[in-house]
């Protein structure tokens, strides 16, 4: 697998150092006033055409990356709307140089210490990716709290492939995992949880859920809803007055001993919901897994583990789907194992679907589904 080295467009023309006029003299200043400038000239050729490829390969990569602050307020006051991409992504650039100079080692410390020693938690929470994840995701939580769905449905992206659902009905919980996540407890009606990884799933927030009574579906924990994910076969149930169906995906299908062991989860939102239908996929790489029975809404994959993303798509034909498993902090961002990927990365993955179909979302952010109502507190 490559690097997620980010990828940067030249801004502006590139300088014409030729002055197209006849050189008159003898060899040695022919030499210095024509040879010379003349290998220039073919130096910016290459350089120009080397500008063009770039542009062409990806014309709306990141130019300058923004301070974390400024990108936090941009990104928030501007979610993806299908035309904001671009400006989008060159905030995001900011998020994405922060995240390359932290070390894997560095994130997988961090989130030990969250149980077992809060203060030094605290200590790596310093570092300026850490701090921005703390406090997107603190934000998330508050206006979670302060949003009231009339109608529709109301998404908040927390890290990797976690997300927090809102509907008139109830507020659930995808592959949760942060710092942060045993605080959701109380705003939870239920929890789904894909797969055994740690990136996916939080321990404490599934014991506080449990030990208020709530559903928690999982295929490993004792306690939890377990689903015999072996059988290949789907499941349904109603949660929150939901209709929960679940599909067995494979994490990776080429390898006999990983398939059957992705719980694939499709929720049906109701009337109330605007009969959204959320098709959370996991770490699945199978195309030929994915069978929602229902005409898809949000399509949330994985952005790199196998499956096909623009395929799934136009197989799936959601009207949105959300790239996730981006910047997931765990993963090292260098080789030989760079899975840590990057935010041009996932838009290289979607480069040929429209962009109102297809978009990537940040840590914290909010994103509402066309026709949705809320109010706020």
């Amino acid at each position: 697998m490559s690097s997620p080295a980010k990828s940067r467009s030249l801004r502006g023309p590139c300088p014409n150092l030729l002055t197209g006029t006849t050189i008159r003299g003898s060899c040695p200043d022919l030499l210095a006033d024509c040879f010379f400038p003349c290998l220039l000239g073919l130096v910016v050729a290459a350089g120009l055409a080397a500008c063009d490829g770039a542009r062409s390969e990806d014309s709306a990569a990141p130019v300058v990356a923004a301070d974390l602050e400024t990108a936090r307020e941009f990104l928030r006051a501007n979610p993806p709307d299908g035309t904001n991409a671009a400006a989008r992504r060159r905030h995001m650039a900011a998020i994405q140089e922060a995240a390359d100079r932290l070390p894997a080692a560095d994130y997988k410390a961090y989130a030990r210490a969250w149980k077992a020693d809060p203060a030094r938690a605290d200590e790596f929470a310093t570092a300026d990716v850490l701090r921005y994840l703390e406090d997107a995701v603190d934000e998330a939580l508050t206006d979670l709290r302060a949003t009231t769905v009339r109608r529709g449905v109301a998404v908040w992206h927390l890290y990797n492939m976690g997300y927090v659902f809102k509907t008139p009905d109830c507020c659930f919980g995808i592959d949760l995992h942060c710092r942060a996540a045993p605080r959701l407890a109380a705003d939870l009606d239920f929890l789904l949880v894909s797969h055994e990884h740690t990136d996916h799933r939080s321990d404490a927030l599934v014991a506080a859920l449990l030990e208020q009574g709530k559903p928690v579906v999982t295929s490993f924990q004792p306690g939890t809803r377990r689903i015999d994910a072996a059988t290949g076969a789907p499941h349904e149930m109603t949660l929150g007055g939901l209709r929960v169906r679940i599909d067995i995906g494979d994490h990776h299908y080429r390898d006999p001993k990983q398939r059957n062991n992705m719980l694939m989860f499709q929720v049906d939102c109701g009337p109330a919901g605007n009969d959204c239908t959320i098709y959370h996929s996991g770490d699945n790489s199978n195309i030929d897994k994915m069978k929602p029975d229902r005409p898809v809404t949000i399509f949330i994959p994985h952005v790199e583990v196998g499956l096909p993303i623009e395929r799934s798509i136009r197989t799936l034909d959601p009207r949105i789907t959300l790239v996730s498993h981006v910047l997931e902090l765990a993963h090292s961002p260098t080789p030989p194992q760079a899975w840590r990927w990057s935010f041009d990365h996932a838009f290289k993955t979607i480069r040929n679907v429209p962009e109102p179909k297809a978009t990537v979302l940040t840590w914290g952010e909010r994103w509402l589904l066309p026709g949705t109502e809320i109010a706020t507190r």
